[in-house]
Parts: C-alpha cells; sequence; structure tokens
C-alpha cells in the first residue's frame, strides 16, 4: 500500500486594508483598528434606528438573564442534544 502525502494549500495572499489611507496588510478587508471604525459607521448610519431602539441596553439584560437560566439551546435540547446557548432568537419562525 503507498502513503500518499497530504499537502496543505497555501494561504492566500494579504492584501491591504479596504479603508481609504491605510496600507496595511490583512488576511480580511480591514485592520483591527478600522473594523473598529467601520462597525460604528455601520451603527451610525447603515443600520435602522428603529432596531437599536429594539435592542438597547435593556434587550441585552434581559437576553443576559434569560441565557443565564436557560444554559443550553431549547431547540436542541427538545431533541435530547446538549448544546451551550451561543445566543437568544426567536423559536418561532417568523412567516
Amino acid at each position: 500500500m503507498q502513503r500518499i502525502e497530504v499537502k496543505q494549500m497555501p494561504k492566500k495572499l494579504k492584501t491591504p486594508c479596504a479603508y481609504p489611507g491605510c496600507n496595511q496588510l490583512v488576511d480580511g478587508r480591514y485592520c483591527e483598528e478600522h473594523t473598529k471604525v467601520r462597525n460604528n459607521q455601520y451603527e451610525k448610519y447603515g443600520r435602522n434606528p428603529d432596531t437599536r431602539r429594539r435592542y438597547g441596553r435593556a434587550w441585552k439584560r434581559i437576553r443576559d438573564s434569560y441565557a443565564k437560566q436557560h444554559p443550553f439551546c431549547e431547540l436542541c435540547y427538545e431533541k435530547g442534544v446538549l448544546v451551550q446557548t451561543e445566543e437568544v432568537h426567536h423559536k418561532k419562525t417568523i412567516e
């Protein structure tokens, strides 16, 4: 029986950060610094203000207390599988 040597694929070349004027080489689209800037810009200008009102500080407190009381995913728990809760979301599908 012959042994087959498995070679890893070469990594994709790093590209300059897409933020204007930044020349840092990155794996993704933006460098760490400009990722934060772009996320803040999205929150301020790109996201619907109603969404921001709905998912404010109160929602975060409710979500965290619910996740603490229900440490496992309820949909998986019904199937007998224990999966740690990662996020709180709707159980019913939106039609």
